[in-house]
């Protein structure tokens, strides 16, 4: 954050005349000099003390600090030593000032109703630092010379004749950067409350000096000892994170259904003497497994013991592998079990590059050591685990969980996934597990024929039979998705096509439960003109290694010369896709789409009966062209400094707002196109990538290679970035395209 100069109407009391002089020169000045220096000084001295004995209302706290910073600005202004290493201090002091000051004046235009209500005590762990700080500032000032002044002038003289070391000068440099930021972040109404605290600890530093200043702060420490300090939070917010969305893409229960189940899982969850502190949920696609394990989350999130998820998907890069699992369970067990937050942000601190470390190293430091410190039960809800990719991260996965769980008392682990033989083989023959198989779609259970029959009458109540409605219960076959996509179907008022015509098809696919045939019909019901540009975004979105939003499809279209529309879209095929009315990213409703679509991308799909034919390496050529155009941006591209930080010398976790600039500087798109287009010249068609080399040239050589890096390393790309470059370098002809850069 920046702040406008501060400009004081008051004159400094050091005058041109009275700096100080070289020490040559002060061996002979005579009585009346050294008595105008002596008033000087006792000038500053007197006027920095009222300043700090003004706490008379619930403002002069933060006033004094204000009048006394000013006073060391006046003070300073006079000093020769050193003066290049002053002036950053001086205009950070006059920056600052100006923000205090403003705060001020936020307080008393808008003073809060209910000053004498509680306050969370997590601000006053900043402005106690920053208190702290203009104290040993002003210390450093009357200590510096005091030591080589007369007896007869002592202390005050070294307020007028300072001289500190410009390493030291720069060290309050970043101190006073540093607390600042920390208090400014904090900064609100609320700190009305906190002020008390400081009003109380300014009159002690009148009345009888630091030494009471030191113990009142030690007092106001105590009190925060549990609680989430700034440095924490700050700390914390460096650790990479998966963006979840599973509640805009799964749904819990509808209410009456699955009891059974969830049951069996509520008495799981309960039974704190149970030796099976995992729980696996293993059925076919399409059964409902993550329905329920959202209905879990939400249920145990209102009862206290989540303490993180994280929902594996196979169309999404991020969530198809392992990379930030443990940094991501690390985040959201900060936020559920704020007690567990400081152990979590001291493991951060002590080991950054704890990323690089092996998956089980990351999950002991990060999950497992800190949850030692808990004595509550705290579950984990990891989801679909079976999607992702890697079958050797799959193992290491479930092998570590398990590990975890038998090394602490108070972990549970709720799992889903399909059949799976990497999976099967390492839980298998474990006696610490409860195992529920194809419990979610079995006909030979009623209540899951009953749950469906439930969904449907609830859905198509006004639109179908009650004898239609339960042919179409038969035909879904205990499978939940092929339920639901019907369902969807038929209450589809997107194109006007008849609700008995389309039941009438659904009820002719030969296989009962058969979701490909559900989702032919999605298809055909496709105009046919429209048909190949919803082929050619179908593309684009499969293609992409992210969910991209509505705006950035309509953007990678229209570069791509395309016909579509990314509205049109998701309308026309609502039944399979879905845009987040909040973030508005357009989403697979369901993994069986996404791999019925992969099925697509085969040669010989089109001779499939109603199926179409996506041609997925020219998809990623249309994606990796547009994301060479996004960086090459002049308006939303890689640029210089691109977040605005103040010095390239800061480490990210020293920032304490480093999120918020991403959030504001660097645009979604741009974050897309510097994590991914690496993976999308590997992915495209051989031969079809000379024509980006111009493209190329301003990416890989610099300074633009500087500015994409800058770019990775405050999103937390770097290793994304390598190992798609990495990707790229083993395809011969891509890594050709390379070689004139090289």
């Amino acid at each position: 954050m920046r702040f406008k100069l501060f400009k004081s109407n008051k004159k400094s009391h050091a005058k041109k005349d009275d700096l100080p002089r070289s020490s040559s020169s002060s061996t002979q000045e005579g009585p009346s000099r050294r008595g105008d220096k002596v008033a000087d000084a006792a000038n500053v001295f007197v006027d920095f003390m009222a300043n700090i004995a003004e706490a008379s209302d619930i403002l002069s706290p933060l006033k004094a600090a204000c009048r006394a910073t000013k006073t060391i600005l006046d003070t300073v202004q006079g000093i020769k030593s050193n003066q290049e290493a002053w002036l950053d201090l001086i205009q950070r002091i006059k920056d600052y000032l100006s923000a205090l000051e403003e705060q001020i004046t936020l307080f008393e235009r808008n003073p809060p109703e209910d000053i004498d209500g509680p306050f969370d005590e997590a601000f006053s762990q900043p402005l106690i630092r920053y208190v702290k700080l203009l104290e040993d500032l002003h210390d450093k000032i009357v200590d510096s010379r005091g030591k080589h002044s007369s007896k007869v002038i002592g202390g005050l003289s070294a307020i007028g004749a300072i001289k500190i070391d410009a390493g030291d000068i720069q060290k309050y440099n970043k101190k006073l950067e540093d607390r600042h930021g920390q208090f400014m972040v904090r900064a609100s109404p609320a700190i009305y409350m906190i002020l008390r605290y400081i009003k109380d600890a300014l009159n002690m530093y009148t009345a009888h000096g630091v030494r009471a200043i030191q113990n009142h702060t030690k007092d106001i420490k105590r009190k925060v000892d549990i609680i989430l300090t700034e440095a924490d939070y700050a700390t914390i917010q460096q650790l990479p994170m998966v963006a979840s969305a599973a509640s805009s893409v799964h749904n819990t229960c509808l209410k009456g259904t699955r009891q059974a189940v969830l049951e069996t899982i509520w008495r799981w969850a309960a039974n704190k003497e149970s030796p099976k502190p995992i729980f696996w949920l293993c059925d076919i696609a399409g059964s409902g497994k993550s329905t329920v394990a959202m209905s879990a989350v939400e249920a145990w999130k209102k009862e206290g013991t989540l303490g993180g998820t994280f929902f594996f998907s196979m169309a999404i890069s991020e969530w198809s592998n392992t990379d930030k699992f443990s940094s991501t369970i690390a985040r959201e067990l900060a936020q559920y079990v704020p007690n567990l937050a400081p152990y979590i942000a001291k493991a951060w601190q002590r080991n950054p590059a704890i990323l690089r470390s092996s998956f089980e190293e990351q999950f002991r430091m990060l999950i497992s050591e800190p949850l030692q410190h808990q004595q509550n039960p705290v579950i984990l809800v990891i989801d679909a685990i079976d999607e992702c990719k890697s079958g050797r991260q799959r193992k290491e996965l479930v092998e570590t969980l398990s590990a975890a769980t038998q090394e602490s008392n108070n972990l549970r682990i709720f799992i889903t996934s399909r059949p799976d033989p990497v999976i099967e083989k390492v839980l298998q023959p474990l006696s610490i597990k409860a195992k529920l198989t194809d419990r979610l779609h079995d006909t030979s259970h009623r209540d899951n024929i009953e749950d469906i029959a439930t969904y449907v009458h609830q859905s198509l109540g006004g639109i179908l039979s009650s004898d239609k409605r339960r042919r179409l219960v038969n035909k879904a076959n205990g499978l939940f998705i092929w339920a639901s996509t019907a369902c969807r179907m038929l209450n589809d008022e997107s194109l006007a096509i008849d609700p008995e015509i389309i039941y009438d098809r659904l009820i002719s696919i030969d296989q009962p439960g058969a979701i490909d045939g559900v989702y032919n019909l999605v298809i055909a019901r496709i105009d046919q003109t429209s048909k190949p540009a919803v082929v050619e975004m179908l593309g684009m979105l499969l293609a992409a290694f992210e969910p991209l939003t509505s705006d950035d499809l309509e953007h990678l279209i229209k570069h791509a010369k395309g016909q579509g529309s990314a509205k049109a879209l998701v309308r026309v095929l609502g039944t399979v896709l879905k845009e987040d009315p909040i973030t508005h990213l357009i989403q697979f409703r369901h993994p069986t789409f996404v791999e019925y679509l992969r099925r697509c991308c085969v040669a010989t799909a089109a001779d499939v009966s109603g199926r179409i034919y996506i041609n997925i390496s020219h998809a990623h050529d249309q994606v990796v062209s547009w994301c060479l155009s996004v960086l090459r941006s002049r308006t939303e591209g890689l640029k210089f400094n691109i977040c605005q930080i103040e010095s390239s010398f800061y480490l990210n976790r020293q920032i304490p707002d480093l999120e918020a600039r991403v959030n504001k500087y660097i645009s979604r798109r741009l974050r897309y196109a510097s994590l991914h287009w690496p993976f999308h010249v590997s992915a495209m068609d051989d031969g079809s990538g000379h024509e980006l080399q111009s493209e190329l040239a301003h990416i890989v050589k610099s300074p633009f290679a500087l500015y994409w890096m800058e770019v990775l390393s405050v999103t937390g790309g770097v290793m994304r970035a390598v190992s798609g470059l990495r990707a790229a370098a083993q395809r011969q002809s891509v890594s050709d395209l390379f070689k004139p850069f090289c």
